[in-house]
């Protein structure tokens, strides 16, 4: 009996010894994972079927809790991926990392987005290089997302693992991971050995692999070298200037009737109802004559502008698009257009209601022309990739003349009408029923409100609906001033709403400074708890008086003068969705309603200082210095 004791002591201490040499495995705090590390051997035959020339393998395991998730190296759709840093040797030796592929899976986030995820224990493979035998001990830092279906939270964790001797390791072709340490070698494209001009064996079941391509390099300049891309329809492609005005002109013409364009031809068909009612027929040819003369003036003016514009810089074509006081600009016409089609008042130089008899109408038709071609450029159709692909890298006098090629076949229905204005006779006459069409092109044209307030930056949002608001004040001082300049009255309504409009623009561009909240979590409360003076703020976009207090009280001004000068560890729990932790915290604050912001005090942690709903600045820093002195 004393001898099966002493036995399955033994027994139990080498399995213990092994387990100890082998792998370890460890919680990580409040984050909902653990992770395990392992280490097997790579035998002849599997350094030959994989590739690899190291004889050890360190495995890194990542296990998210239940429910839990975290995104794969390659995350797909979108997401942050997963990424293990790791060395020997104290940062002496860098290990490369080898990742396993994700399982597709339904992006909780966005139903119609497709990503590849870790579900459940993971490997992580870190083939050991050669020499590289235990003991070692390795230092690595995982970065990744955990995820559930509502909520994410980012996890950075610093791993140490000792890789000790004394015990023979498990051979990894055994493992029913292997196939998975294949597969990621296969993807990350070039293995261990083949960098060092190895190739894996063809006597292992394995298709011989293609010779290797050159990859493409980047130059110095940030320039990709030794592409050579296909086209999949390559009679669209251009090579010399008159494929391209040929194509240009046809891009042009087809740029019309394309979806995005749907706002200007609410605009042309304004232009082209307007003056429909002039009682003399050869009057009225001749305004119509006049009329699309000068829009399509206006818009060959426009690309006139924009061949000026790409033949000395570098901008393509819509970039104009990406400069967010352009769009901010467009936002106010459009919505002014718009209220003008409503009735509220009458623009100068450019109005599109049907009726309206303007003293200036070949100048309203040509900014009307420049209108409608700005408004589409962010356009795209057939034909048009190839023309401004190779026009755009050529020298200005071929720019030039392929963009004014593409106004011309844009503006070819006007001038079609210009030269033959009986057509439209084919137009129906202007009557009352116009009024209710003017009404459908304002909603046509807050639509594309809608659509530029879309590319706008999100932090420019609410101060740009704040500028709309402000615009529609403005058209409605305007509109009271009436059609002239005769008055006092008329020159102080008018000069108010454009000193409105104006001051509203300014204020909306000016750069902001950005607070530098962090994301609350209990993890991140619980480290600095005692150690910094802390505020939480709980904030919600559902809550009117958060953002009151957000644009008043609590600007990213003061708020950095407070963490500058006191120390201040700005935290922000969101309940604008479910929040269990930012919850969790509220109610033990004995408030289950928001606003509502909390000071942990360096030295009295345990004793917060609460302010409720509306509070103002020298309340907070009043609070702020009450929590400091404590």
């Amino acid at each position: 009996m004393r001898h099966f004791f002493r036995a399955t002591f033994a027994s139990l201490l080498c399995l213990g010894l092994f387990a100890s040499i082998s792998s370890a495995q460890d919680r990580h705090g409040d984050y909902p994972m653990s992770t395990r590390w392992e280490v097997y051997s790579l035998g002849q035959e599997a350094r030959t079927q994989s590739g690899l020339s190291a004889r050890h393998l360190a495995i890194l395991f990542i296990e998210p809790d239940a429910g839990w998730y975290t995104y794969a190296q390659d995350p797909g759709g979108f997401g942050k991926p997963t990424r293990l840093t790791a060395s020997l040797d104290n940062g002496k030796t860098r290990l490369a990392a080898v990742y396993p592929p994700g399982h597709p899976k339904q992006d909780p986030f966005d139903p119609t987005v497709t990503v590849n995820a870790y579900l459940g224990r993971t490997p992580i493979f870190l083939p050991l290089p050669e020499g590289a035998a235990p003991p070692q001990v390795i230092t690595a830092s995982l970065d990744m997302l955990l995820c559930t279906k509502d909520k994410c939270l980012p996890t950075k964790i610093d791993l140490r693992f000792a890789i000790r001797a004394g015990a023979s390791l498990p051979d990894a072709r055994t493992e029913p991971w292997w196939p998975m340490l294949l597969e990621g070698l296969k993807l990350q494209g070039q293995t261990q050995g083949q960098a060092q001009g190895q190739t894996p064996s063809q006597g292992q079941g394995l298709n011989p692999a293609p010779a290797p391509q050159p990859l493409p390099s980047i130059s110095a300049l940030g320039q990709w070298q030794g592409l050579k891309p296909r086209y999949l329809q390559p009679g669209l492609e251009v090579g010399g200037l008159a494929k391209a005005i040929l194509l240009g002109l046809l891009a042009g013409f087809v740029l019309n009737f394309m979806p995005c364009a749907l706002p200007v031809i609410s605009i042309k068909l304004s232009s082209l109802l307007a003056g429909g009612g002039d009682s003399n027929e050869a009057e009225h040819r001749s305004n119509i004559r006049a009329h699309f003369l000068f829009l399509a003036l206006g818009a060959l003016t426009y690309f006139l502008f924009l061949a000026a514009l790409f033949g000395f810089t570098d901008l393509a074509w819509g970039q104009l698009f990406q400069q967010p006081s352009v769009i901010l600009g467009l936002t106010v016409i459009v919505f002014a257009l718009s209220l003008s089609l409503l009735g509220v008042f009458t623009l100068p130089v450019i109005d599109l209601k049907f009726d309206q008899m303007t003293t200036h109408p070949k100048l309203q038709s040509f900014f009307t022309g420049m209108l409608t071609t700005l408004l589409a450029t962010p356009c795209s159709g057939p034909f048009l990739g190839g023309v401004l692909g190779w026009a755009l890298l050529q020298p200005p006098f071929v720019i030039t003349t392929v963009l004014l090629s593409i106004g011309l076949g844009m503006a070819s229905p006007y001038l079609l009408l210009c030269a033959f204005p009986s057509l439209v006779r084919f137009t129906p006459k202007p009557g009352p029923w116009t009024g209710y069409v003017e009404r459908l092109v304002a909603l046509f044209l807050m639509g594309t409100c809608i659509y530029l307030l879309n590319i706008l930056p999100e932090s420019m949002l609410v101060s740009t609906l704040v500028l709309l608001l402000i615009t529609s004040v403005s058209c409605m001082l305007w509109g009271l001033a009436g059609p002239g300049l005769d008055t006092r009255r008329a020159w102080a309504l008018k000069l108010l709403a454009a000193l409105l409009i104006a001051a509203s623009a300014y204020w909306v561009v000016q750069p902001r400074v950005k607070t530098q909240w962090e994301r609350y979590t209990t993890q991140t409360l619980s480290a600095d708890l005692g150690a910094k003076l802390v505020l939480v703020d709980f904030t919600a976009d559902w809550c009117p008086t958060c953002k009151v207090l957000e644009q008043t009280v609590l600007t990213p001004g003061r708020m950095q003068e407070l963490k500058d000068a006191y120390g201040l560890r700005l935290l922000r729990a969101d309940l604008t969705e479910r929040n269990p932790e930012a919850e969790a915290l509220l109610q033990s604050l004995g408030s289950k309603s928001i606003p509502l912001l909390v000071i942990f005090p360096k030295s009295m942690p345990n004793s917060p200082l609460v302010l409720r709903d509306l509070f103002t600045p020298a309340q907070l820093e009043d609070a702020v210095r009450q929590s400091t002195t404590k």
